[in-house]
């Protein structure tokens, strides 16, 4: 998807939103993930949202989604002319803080 220290070179996160817990998942004691491909526009917004994954299965997808569409980024100095960049990111929902479903934490791969 991208290079992340390249995409810090011209983006930088500049308003982050954390997502609502969907209450059902909370009451179950459900917790997952939703990974994201997208583009960071020319206005820092996110756009073209793709969820590449989601555990488990659509739980969390809205409220990530809603989320991720809150997102802003500012271009660093090195991107003056605010030029697009595709990347991912991944949002977490644990009704643990310390807690990660396995699933979810990403590797080296």
């Amino acid at each position: 998807m991208g290079d992340k220290n390249a995409l810090e070179k011209m983006w930088i996160v500049s308003k982050e939103d954390y997502p609502i817990y969907p209450k059902d998942a909370a009451r179950k004691g459900i917790s997952g993930c939703v990974d994201f491909s997208f583009v960071i526009d020319s206005e820092g917004r996110a756009q073209n949202i793709e969820v590449i994954k989601a555990i488990p299965d659509s739980t969390f997808i809205r409220s990530a989604t809603k989320s991720l569409k809150n997102y802003r980024w500012q271009p660093t100095e090195l991107n003056k002319v605010r030029q697009p960049a595709i990347t991912t990111l991944q949002l977490n929902f644990s009704t643990t803080p310390v807690m990660m479903v396995a699933e979810c934490i990403v590797g080296d791969t």
